[in-house]
Formats: structure tokens, sequence, C-alpha cells
């Protein structure tokens, strides 16, 4: 989950070669899948079988309600795991899973899931840390929605956000010089104005409103499809003042 980073919860996220040394360990099959941009993985109420590891690329799991609006529940980027109904009897989805980009799996079958459960103290141990940093940062969301208007909610979510980015950024280039060049420039969410108000279920307005606001106080910088933190710090000031913290 987002809201807050999981890395709050879990501050070492989980690596490709992590989870490989895991189930070869565990002794269980296990493959690899290359998605490419827009494909969805699975439809609500179709039992799907298979839990999936990012280990490149980002994955939105979105639920759509009957007039058709739509709430984003997830962006799972590198190092996240998602299609957890197979813990269920039923394996049915409560959601759809899309690629936002070109992205690249690791799928884990029930039956390899559940014997590395019972037979791997290692797998099960990393499964039920990561459960659990689900469960609190869901706690979390819904007692943000209950406590902070809209207006104080947007940049809280935008620093999330922005923070992801620049573990992601340094996580890919290993402490290089260029990553330091970066991380000194402008942090960019890929995440549009409709895809914050998915986020959080609000309406878009609301979001442009808010996001307009810091672009005033030269803050954030809109993109065509995307949000350019400017001041990570100002943002993190302007966050945690309007929360109350």
């Amino acid at each position: 989950m987002f809201w807050p980073a999981k890395g709050d919860i879990v501050p070492e996220p989980l690596t490709k070669g992590d989870l490989v040394n895991l189930l070869q360990g565990a002794q269980v099959d296990y493959f690899v899948r290359h998605v490419p941009k827009d494909s969805v993985l699975g439809w609500i109420d179709e039992p799907c079988t298979t839990a999936h590891f990012v280990a490149k690329g980002m994955i939105e799991i979105y639920k759509l309600e009957r007039d058709g609006r739509k709430k984003t529940l997830d962006f799972c980027k590198k190092g996240d795991f998602f299609g957890f109904q197979i813990l269920s009897d039923s394996c049915t989805p409560i959601a759809v899973a899309r690629a936002c980009v070109d992205s690249e799996l690791i799928a884990i079958p029930k039956s390899s899931f559940f014997k590395a459960l019972h037979t791997y103290p290692d797998f099960t141990d990393t499964i039920v840390k990561y459960l659990y940093s689900l469960l609190t940062a869901m706690t979390n969301e819904t007692v943000s929605s209950a406590f902070y208007a809209t207006a104080q909610r947007v940049p809280m979510l935008l620093l999330s956000l922005g923070r992801d980015e620049l573990e992601a950024r340094a996580s890919d280039e290993q402490g290089s010089p260029r990553a330091a060049e970066d991380a000194v420039g402008g942090v960019i969410v890929k995440q549009n104005n409709t895809d914050i108000a998915n986020i959080l279920g609000i309406s878009r307005n609301s979001v442009t409103t808010s996001i307009c606001r810091l672009q005033e106080q030269g803050v954030v910088r809109k993109r065509r499809n995307s949000i350019e933190i400017l001041d990570m710090e100002r943002l993190e000031n302007i966050a945690t003042l309007e929360s109350g913290e």
C-alpha cells in the first residue's frame, strides 16, 4: 500500500534475487511473466490461482463501481506482491490488476505458495511481515480519511509517493553519482490528477485545486501525465503542518 509507504513498516524491500532464493530454497515452482503496458491480469469474480511479485514496472490495483466510478486501491511497484486472493478457498479477487507500464512479474502458483508457507520458515516470515505492512497501511489510510480534509491529504500523499520514487531511484542506481545528482533535482511522481483522485477517493476537481495551490507556492510543477515535486523539504513542511503533526 502507498499510504503510508510500505517502507515505513518493512524497511528493506524484497528484491527479485531475494525472492528467487527463497523460492528455490523452498524447492517450489515459479515462472517469470513479461506483461505489456495496459494488460489486465484477471477480472473480478474470475478465480485466479497465482500470486505475483513485481520485479520491474508498476501494477495498478483498482475496483470499478457499477456506475463506472473507479477507486485505485494500490500502485504495486518493484518489490511489491499482489494476488493474495489465493489465500481464500475461492481464489476470487475483489479488484482488477493492470500494468501501468511494461512490467516483469514473478508468478507463484497457489500450490507453490502454500508449500513454501508450510515448509520454509524464511518465506513464511517474509509473507507475514508483508501482509502486516498492508494491514497497517490500510488502517492508516482509513484514519487519514477520517481526520484530514481533502486539501490536507493531497500533499501528504504526494510526499509519500515522492519518498517512494526517491527510494526506487536509489535502488535502481545503486548510489551512483548520477543518482546523487538526480536527487538534487525534481522528483517525478508518475501519477496524474486523476490517479491521485482515484487513490484518495475524492473528486478530480478537488485534487486539481490542491495541486494548483502547491504549484503557486513553487512546491510542485504539473506535467502532462505526472507531477514533479520541486521542493521535497517544503512539501514535507506543508504536509506536516496541515496534518497537525
